[in-house]
């Protein structure tokens, strides 16, 4: 019987060099979970598995207790996340991964205590990249990869209620994004319908009519049974993927969809004394599930007041995108501010981007924040055009290449952080990351006429080009195991990549507006410019006595009236000089090709 009083605690420690140098020094293993404040069965399995007397006596006397919040170690998530939350494992000191398991019951708990005590655990195995045959058995080993996404989300997808794969459904953005793109280029009806198919069922199962948002995601195929929490990054992601689908079809449901999720964004996760987004709602599955007379009157579930830098960026990119394609000027007034908050708080040209924002000691440096604020800035500079805004763009471009850059190609998840080697921290490659990152690279060539933005962006985009779509990043570590299962699932990484390649491979759609930016009639054209969707386009405004050198280089003239020139495929229309000839244009899509057979 055991002597721990129920009122006795484990005594968690962060993850540190200590921790692991105690380890050694014990002849203790690491036992690492991770959990997060939105995450229901992570609060479950805190108040009955690490809450029973038994498994806090053997933990505290046997094992170096480690706790560790995914949203503020998205590295450690990543590498030690054992296919679901929470997770926990088991390490040595010098780091070595052991065995690992997800929600454990506190008996359950107790034989897997023992089993790691008496070193008769199932060791953890480093994962095997799958076979061509089991993620994409139609591709071939000299198939073009962006073909082999498009296949692949062919055979993912569920023709019954949209999305890809079958149960748990996540909100796959990036593919229906992808699949946005390719109709804009082909006109391709097929593809626009499953993203309207993909689009009606989310709304309809995962999204909250009462207090808008959607929730993270769905345990069902049919979108109808929601997990609960609700994230800043998924509802900033599906707002835009929402704006997107109301440009190419301008239905009703889409606008209001966007809108609803800006509004419980900036109803909810918006904190008026930091002025940035906090990052999550907690998943409190009794208060959604009440009545809305009496949720109404309830006490609403918990927010995570922490600021991510990297979020709230992308908020900021929602926010900016909302404005130009809904001729809401609060919006984009509200994200450049935010912009110009997070720059000043947490920008360093050494250091990049703090993870968390306004925190003195935010630890590792993460790929993901660069990236998402890059994307921000460089669209900032299409809605705002500033020369100010391009400026900082290419700092980040910078700080990102010095701290992250792979001598292989393409960028690492997280800098070179000394002592990381203690809990096996080499640094890897995402798909995710470095496929949006090179699609921003893109863009800031396009708007730089600079060739080694491209050039990275190539290389960075050819390093994976051999696991797309099969892996989901490039590393030994012995799990990523989470992030492989999202993979196989409904191809996120896979299809970021894919639409980067698209852009890398057929160049934007370049809408270039020559004018005194100051100008009535140079805003008209900037503003209609804007609203117009076509596949990877990009915006820029080139003011006639400032951008001379560049408007020259270009090729346009400097003694017209406003006009706004599209160019694609290395050839560019006669000039626009009238929002009417904008519309013109969109109606008419010059940059459509021959759709091919099939996907």
């Amino acid at each position: 019987m055991s002597n721990t009083t129920p009122t006795e605690r484990i005594a968690w420690r962060d993850w540190d060099e200590s921790a692991f140098e105690d380890a050694q020094r014990e002849d203790k293993h690491v036992l690492l979970t991770l959990t997060a404040t939105w995450c229901h069965w992570c609060h479950v399995m805190d108040q009955t598995t690490y809450s029973d007397p038994r498994v806090i006596e053997v933990i505290n006397s046997r094992f170096i207790p480690v706790a560790v919040d995914v949203d503020r170690r998205p590295d450690l998530s990543r590498r030690y996340n054992q296919g679901g939350f929470p997770s926990f494992v088991f390490l040595t000191g010098a780091g070595e991964l052991l065995t690992g398991r997800i929600y454990t019951p506190p008996d359950q708990m107790m034989g897997v205590l023992e089993s790691v005590l008496s070193g008769q655990a199932q060791p953890a195995v480093a994962q095997e990249p799958p076979s061509a045959a089991e993620t994409d058995p139609a591709r071939s080993d000299d198939q073009e990869p962006l073909q082999a996404v498009l296949d692949r989300l062919d055979q993912l997808y569920d023709q019954d209620y949209g999305g890809f794969g079958v149960e748990p459904k996540q909100p796959p953005w990036e593919g229906l994004r992808l699949l946005l793109a390719r109709n804009g280029r082909s006109g391709d009806r097929g593809l626009l319908e499953r993203v309207e198919k993909t689009l009606t069922w989310m709304r309809a199962g995962i999204y909250d009519f009462n207090e808008q948002g959607f929730f993270r995601y769905s345990v069902s195929r049919d979108w109808k049974v929601p997990h609960y929490e609700k994230m800043l990054v998924t509802n900033a992601n599906l707002a835009m993927t929402y704006l997107e689908a109301f440009q190419v079809t301008r239905k009703r449901a889409y606008r209001e969809t966007a809108e609803g999720v800006i509004s419980y964004m900036m109803d909810t996760l918006w904190d008026p004394a930091g002025e940035l987004f906090w990052s999550s709602q907690d998943a409190i599955e009794e208060y959604y599930q009440l009545p809305w007379k009496d949720r109404a009157a309830g006490e609403k579930p918990p927010i995570d007041r922490v600021f991510y830098t990297g979020w709230n960026a992308l908020a900021a990119e929602t926010l900016l995108k909302a404005s130009a394609v809904l001729g809401r000027a609060e919006y984009g007034r509200s994200g450049s501010q935010l912009l110009q908050r997070l720059w000043e708080r947490s920008w360093s040209a050494e250091e990049g981007f703090a993870h968390v924002a306004a925190e003195s000691a935010s630890g590792v440096p993460v790929l993901a924040d660069q990236v998402w604020f890059l994307r921000a800035m460089l669209s900032l500079y299409q809605t705002g055009g500033q020369p100010r805004d391009l400026e900082r763009a290419r700092a980040i471009a910078k700080t990102a290449q010095d701290l992250f850059g792979a001598p292989g190609g393409g960028f690492y998840d997280v800098g070179n952080v000394p002592g990381a080697a203690a809990g096996s921290l080499e640094q890897e490659r995402s798909l995710l990351e470095n496929s949006l990152l090179a699609e921003a690279l893109i863009e800031l060539h396009w708007q730089t006429g600079e060739d080694d933005f491209l050039a990275r962006a190539r290389n960075g985009l050819e390093a994976f080009r051999e696991i797309v779509p099969r892996r989901s990043y490039l590393g030994s570590h012995a799990s990523h195991r989470m992030e492989e299962d999202e993979e196989r699932l409904f191809l996120p990484a896979g299809s970021a990549w894919a639409r980067a390649w698209d852009l890398l491979s057929n160049g934007p759609v370049h809408l270039v507006v020559v004018a005194d930016s100051r100008g009535a009639d140079a805003q008209r054209l900037w503003q209609a410019a804007q609203k117009i969707y076509a596949p990877h386009r990009i915006t820029q405004l080139l003011d006639s006595s400032r951008d001379k050198d560049h408007i020259t280089a270009l090729g346009f003239g400097l003694d017209r009236s406003p006009a706004l020139y599209a160019c694609m495929g290395g050839m560019c229309l006669a000039p626009i000089t009238s929002a009417a000839e904008i519309r013109q244009l969109e109606r008419a899509r010059p940059w459509r090709f021959q759709p091919q057979p099939g996907f």
